[in-house]
């Protein structure tokens, strides 16, 4: 669990605060450290004391196979257990701490060997490798510009659910219409249907550009749907 905060704190910055790790997990700052300090014994994190904290070698591999198991759970889930999109996460971490090796193998032999889970996350390897890719949001998206979504960066089951029901999953192409001033909605087409989205939920999903695809302005404003306010968490 430390391990896996950890990693999820540090994929965008160098190190975490302890302060950090704490409120992420919900513990006292007397409880993180001491924990801190026998991952870091224990060769797992790399940390002096008063300093910020970040994955070694170890602990960087370590995450990277849980994170692996989790995955291959969700897709799994997803495919052939009947989990919608908003349910597999809260399964797959239960889980993900007592299958074995094997059984994951096994797992990702069964799905096909995918490179991605159901919500557009790369999948790391058995050795603990974690690809890399160079995504944008819809909300860094240019108006008029056809993209296909790629992965969606919440863990919400409310939030999954109201994005799949607008048909936003990763595979899906959109097209960006425009972007209203000072932070307002922006508008996209989705099967022929115009929706609006608040600017934190296009800057919850990642796209890459659509392949072979001539971007026309859309002109048709009579089909414009209005999505239900879903509410979000913080």
């Amino acid at each position: 669990m430390y391990i896996q905060t950890i990693f999820r704190l540090t994929r965008k910055q160098s190190n975490a605060s302890i302060s950090e790790v704490a409120a992420a997990l919900g513990f006292s700052l007397s409880t993180v450290s001491e924990k801190v300090k026998h991952l870091t014994h224990d060769g797992y994190l790399v940390h002096e004391w008063r300093e910020h904290v970040s994955l070694s070698e170890k602990g960087q591999i370590t995450a990277c196979r849980i994170l692996r198991k989790r995955r291959l759970i969700e897709t799994f889930l997803y495919k052939f257990a009947g989990y919608g999109l908003h349910e597999v996460h809260d399964e797959a971490c239960r889980l993900e701490h007592v299958i074995s090796e094997r059984l994951a193998d096994a797992i990702e032999g069964m799905l096909g060997f995918p490179k991605t889970d159901p919500h557009g996350h790369d999948i790391p390897s058995k050795k603990g490798i974690l690809p890399e890719r160079k995504l944008t949001t819809l909300y860094e998206t240019a108006d008029e510009k056809s993209v296909t979504v790629a992965a969606l960066q919440t863990t919400d089951p409310e939030l999954l659910k109201y994005i799949n029901d607008m048909g936003l999953t990763p595979g899906i192409r959109c097209q960006v219409i425009d972007k209203a001033p000072f932070k307002g909605p922006v508008r996209i087409k989705v099967n022929d249907r115009i929706l609006p989205l608040s600017v934190t939920m296009a800057s919850l999903i990642e796209v890459v550009p659509s392949p072979s695809t001539n971007d026309k302005p859309v002109r048709n404003k009579q089909n414009n749907v209005k999505a239900p306010v879903a509410p979000i968490k913080s």
